[in-house]
């Protein structure tokens, strides 16, 4: 397969590379990083983000990624993205396009692509992309370290979630080899906070909830919440683990209001969060998971603790 994607991706003039909706840290990174990657062998490429978080504005050519298109390409290239219908577009641009590449890392992911690589036990779809290139011999250039850590950084929690392994810290480490300066990614992309971000965590732990003797903590945000202190799209990020951080949580839910709500789910290890979000038409990881819902607020949360009582008593 491995050899296939890069026979294919070779072959193609004019790409368009995918990430998910409401993208996250290892969603740009990803996309960021085969951008470069194709730019270096002259390839015709656009990457679509129609959300693009302002945390990642320190990425080099950022500018440069564009909301939709009405193009037509060879080839689209989806990253960390497990279904269909949370690929991020706005015109529909994959139907346009020959073939479909999809390369990603969640265990939940349909194969919804003409060719397929996912590797669901793995800690980011950076770290996949990464060893796809030392195996395609790709030259890794500072633009594309700096992608693929930043998406490894967020995606683990500063390396902090059970699925990093060794081939983790050898990553980052044969980056630190290439001047990438790991600690100024991490100040940029985890640390690094506007007024309007700590304004959200405060409303967030202001709101946090327990149940089951403190073993699911749960909290929100709305979109009142969001204009009332003037955040921006991507703002919400992270506020998902200030539950999981408190002692004796088991599982953390965060729900923000976005056409409905987006669920975000983290596990410290005793639950797999993965099989709650699938009731809700999502999916993720054992210990990092999400879904998005149209039902109303009081219904959600009601179904999500009942839902998530249940499998942590498993």
């Amino acid at each position: 397969m491995k050899d296939s994607i890069w026979k294919t991706i070779n072959e193609c003039s004019s790409i368009i590379v995918i990430a998910h909706e409401s993208p996250d840290g290892d969603a740009i990174g990803s996309a960021m990083a085969m951008y470069y990657m194709l730019k270096n062998l002259n390839k015709n490429v656009d990457v679509i983000v129609p959300e693009m978080p302002l945390t990642f504005s320190f990425l080099s050519n950022i500018n440069e990624v564009k909301i939709s298109t009405n193009k037509e390409y060879d080839l689209a290239i989806v990253v960390d993205c497990a279904n269909l219908e949370r690929v991020g577009q706005i015109n529909n641009e994959i139907t346009r396009c020959d073939k479909t590449i999809v390369i990603d890392h969640h265990i939940s992911n349909t194969n919804y692509g003409l060719l397929n690589y996912v590797e669901g036990d793995t800690a980011s779809c950076c770290q996949v992309i990464y060893y796809l290139f030392k195996e395609w011999n790709v030259n890794i250039t500072k633009n594309i370290g700096e992608a693929l850590i930043t998406g490894s950084l967020t995606d683990t929690n500063g390396f902090r979630n059970n699925n990093v392994d060794k081939n983790t810290f050898l990553m980052a480490a044969e980056l630190m080899d290439k001047d990438i300066d790991i600690h100024k990614i991490y100040y940029m992309a985890l640390s690094k906070k506007t007024m309007a971000q700590y304004m959200l965590m405060r409303m967030t732990l202001d709101r946090l909830e327990m149940f089951e003797d403190g073993k699911i903590a749960f909290s929100y945000i709305s979109n009142e919440d969001m204009e009332n202190v003037g955040a921006k799209k991507g703002d919400h990020e992270g506020l998902v683990d200030l539950g999981r951080n408190v002692g004796g949580v088991e599982v953390s839910i965060f729900m923000h209001e976005d056409d409905g709500y987006r669920i975000s789910f983290r596990s410290n290890g005793l639950v797999n969060v993965n099989e709650i979000a699938k009731k809700f038409g999502g999916g993720g990881h054992m210990m990092a998971a999400g879904a998005k819902v149209s039902a109303n607020f009081k219904e959600t949360k009601d179904k999500l603790i009942s839902e998530t009582i249940k499998e942590l008593y498993k």
